[in-house]
């Protein structure tokens, strides 16, 4: 599994199949470019799929002082550079949706079309005082106390095993690294009249049964953004790339064919 160094920080990808088309993925808050093992070879089929692991997560470079969503985004700008992709589609679920959004509005030229998963267009007061709380504990107690309250709000019933089978990976966070980007999104400077700027094709996906955001957010950031187009998953939660990885696969392979960029 290969590594790129963009001068500013050391990321870890994967990348499977050799398609024309590059797909970027991008992960959840507490999760990897592994929490799209399930995703992965299913696009790529047909296409060239990568999926990095942010700044602060998984096996990639995790450096001192703070982080916002605008660093992930020029992060992945570069690791584009260091692949030689002038553009890519590309998919994010939950921080990741925001940190594609970010991209989008920062490096338009970088992303053909745009799939948002769990996505919603701002933090509201009461998440900012709920992720920085959770920070500070996170720091000072590690992942564990917070780890089944966590994990029940994105993983509802009927997603236990998914739960289950993600619990370890979330436990195995570096404590400091989860903190730094809970506190990213509490920091997010992007508001709902910057989403009608986004160029890109797009398709936001939201789980009928995700608590955290539930559908009419993602029908509002849909709303916000030109043209884009809106899809229900009946049985996804928070996580659908972890929850429906066989169903998102085929909803975002469709929306990506049917696209014009």
């Amino acid at each position: 599994m290969p590594f790129i160094d963009t001068g500013k920080v050391s990321l870890f990808y994967r990348e499977q199949g050799s398609g024309q088309d590059p797909v970027l993925l991008i992960h959840e808050l507490g999760g990897s470019g592994e929490s799209w093992s399930g995703v992965l070879p299913l696009l790529a089929v047909a296409r060239r799929a990568i999926a990095p692991d942010l700044r602060h997560a998984g096996r990639s470079e995790k450096p001192p002082g703070t982080v916002e969503l605008d660093d992930l985004a020029d992060d992945l700008a570069a690791l584009l550079d260091g692949l030689r992709i002038e553009a890519a589609d590309v998919v994010g679920s939950a921080l990741g949706s925001l940190v594609a959004v970010v991209l989008a509005l920062r490096h338009p030229a970088r992303v053909r079309r745009l799939v948002l998963c769990a996505c919603a267009p701002e933090i509201s007061d009461a998440a900012r005082d709920y992720l920085a709380t959770r920070a500070e504990r996170v720091r000072r107690e590690g992942m564990r106390p917070v780890a089944d309250a966590s994990l029940g709000n994105a993983f509802p019933a009927p997603h236990e095993a998914a739960r289950r089978a993600y619990r370890p990976h979330y436990l195995a966070n570096d404590p400091a690294g989860y903190a730094e980007l809970s506190l990213a999104l509490t920091r997010m400077r992007i508001a709902p009249e910057d989403f009608a700027r986004i160029a890109a094709p797009t398709l936001v996906i939201q789980g009928a049964q995700d608590f955290i955001w539930p559908p009419e957010t993602g029908q509002r950031v849909a709303a916000l953004i030109p043209g884009a187009r809106f899809h229900l998953l009946e049985n996804g939660a928070h996580f659908p790339h972890l929850q429906l990885p066989n169903e998102l696969a085929t909803v975002v392979l469709e929306f990506l064919e049917a696209a014009t960029p």
